[in-house]
């Protein structure tokens, strides 16, 4: 398969983050998270967001050689996110403020002009709808991936009502486990994995790795790489940079068991530093070095391991 560009849409954010290692304000935002992480894999990423001139980290911009990111007069979009010992997130404060600039008028013909899977990150659904039209419309065989967030689908009925259709046009979905059953509204996954439908349904289960349904029934379980249990820094964006990597290794590979053990592994790394530190220099020059990886923390910690990808 020749790779294609990988195109992530969504929200940059200023996250204020509190843990039991302590407290840090850093770069955030699902998109960007995504596009970190797909860029250990591929040179081809393309962010396309909105952000505020307050932003104090617009020098990440510069990590990513094709982005299309305004920068606006309204606030910065903002997270205040606090962290239990079990590392259940509460969301203190949450002000979308630039953010709100992100619509379909913002996908440039340019992007669909070349061969690219886009991807979608948690954004109102209504707003999620549009952009996938516009997408679709302009460029039918240009593959799209949702994510979505467990808040949006609580709010009202009418968001899983338009996220059920999402799904259907969308050719990758993620959910985790917790949002598949609050969308399907029942209290088993394995009831929520049938009443949901989708193209490609991918529920994620974290260290256990994810378990995905297409619609023409096919249905398997993908257990994950795990690895050691290091102490944990930081988990935020965990899950976005699950996404981008799977959609990184699948653009590669179109393999869904390498995809599903990259994307474990990857999220697994950026959780042992804040924010995603852990993956600004790490890169792999195809799927099967991240199961090198894995197979040499048998020779030594992960940060020893780390060293061997990193870039000089």
């Amino acid at each position: 398969m020749l790779a294609q560009r990988l195109v992530f849409v969504g929200h940059i954010s200023v996250d204020k983050v509190e843990n039991v290692n302590g407290t840090r304000l850093q770069p955030g935002g699902a998109a960007l998270y995504a596009a970190m992480a797909a860029r250990t894999l591929s040179p081809n990423v393309t962010l396309i967001s909105a952000t505020g001139k307050d932003n104090p980290f617009l020098d990440v911009l510069n990590l990513l050689p094709y982005k299309d990111v305004k920068i606006v007069d309204s606030p910065s979009t903002r997270f205040h996110i606090r962290y239990n010992r079990r590392w259940e997130a509460h969301y203190l404060k949450a002000s979308h403020g630039a953010g709100s600039k992100i619509t379909s008028r913002m996908i440039s013909a340019k992007w669909l002009r070349h061969k690219s899977i886009f991807h979608i990150s948690p954004m109102q659904p209504s707003k999620i709808a549009k952009i996938i039209d516009k997408i679709k419309q302009k460029s039918p065989e240009t593959l799209v991936s949702v994510n979505t967030w467990i808040d949006y689908i609580r709010e009202r009925r009418n968001n899983r009502r338009i996220l059920k259709d999402i799904a259907l046009k969308a050719d990758f979905f993620v959910v985790n486990d917790t949002e598949a059953k609050a969308l399907a509204q029942t209290d088993s996954l394995s009831s929520a994995v049938r009443l949901l439908k989708a193209k490609r349904l991918i529920v994620t289960l974290g260290s256990l790795g994810a378990i995905i349904s297409e619609e023409n029934g096919n249905l398997q379980m993908v257990p994950a790489l795990t690895l050691p249990p290091d102490k944990v820094v930081d988990t935020t964006g965990a899950g976005d940079v699950w996404c981008g990597a799977f959609l990184a290794t699948y653009n590669i590979t179109e393999d869904f068991a390498k995809s599903v053990s990259a994307a474990s592994t990857i999220s697994r790394i950026k959780c042992s530093d804040w924010g995603f530190q852990s993956l600004i220099k790490l890169r792999f020059r195809e799927p099967n070095d991240v199961v090198e990886f894995v197979m040499g923390l048998k020779d030594g910690g992960i940060q020893k391991i780390i060293l061997d990808y990193m870039e000089n």
